[in-house]
């Protein structure tokens, strides 16, 4: 079994459940940010933010878990944002054109407001 070397502090702030990332994400982060992501959704959160400020490496295993997460949360009709992205990360996102794909903020409070007005504009009037 691989060594996690993920830790992810999970944090509720109003309706949000926010996961602070530290460290790889990679082969090891793969099942730790799954079982974090499915955590808060089995909760009944729908706004989930990933707050990657921590996220010190990134490899193809680690972009993969978070296609997964964004996947978890669509599945759950629930939405995702990354926060905070360091440029590595960012980098990364923008080389592969995923940054159409995943909603990204600068800080959490952001994210959360960005998904927040998604959620509203949603909403059946």
């Amino acid at each position: 079994m691989p060594v996690e070397r993920l830790v992810i502090t999970p944090a509720v702030v109003e309706r949000d459940a926010v996961l602070a990332l530290a460290g790889e994400l990679d082969l090891g982060g793969e099942a730790v940010l799954a079982r974090a992501v499915s955590e808060m959704l089995d909760a009944g959160y729908r706004r989930v933010v990933l707050d990657c400020a921590g996220i010190s490496f990134c490899d193809s295993r680690g972009f993969n878990a978070l296609l997964a997460a964004r996947q978890a949360t669509q599945d759950a009709g629930a939405v995702l944002a990354l926060a905070a992205v360091p440029e590595r990360l960012q980098h990364l996102l923008t080389l592969v054109g995923a940054e159409e794909i995943f909603t990204t903020a600068s800080t959490v409070e952001q994210a959360r407001l960005t998904l927040a007005a998604a959620d509203r504009q949603s909403e059946p009037t």
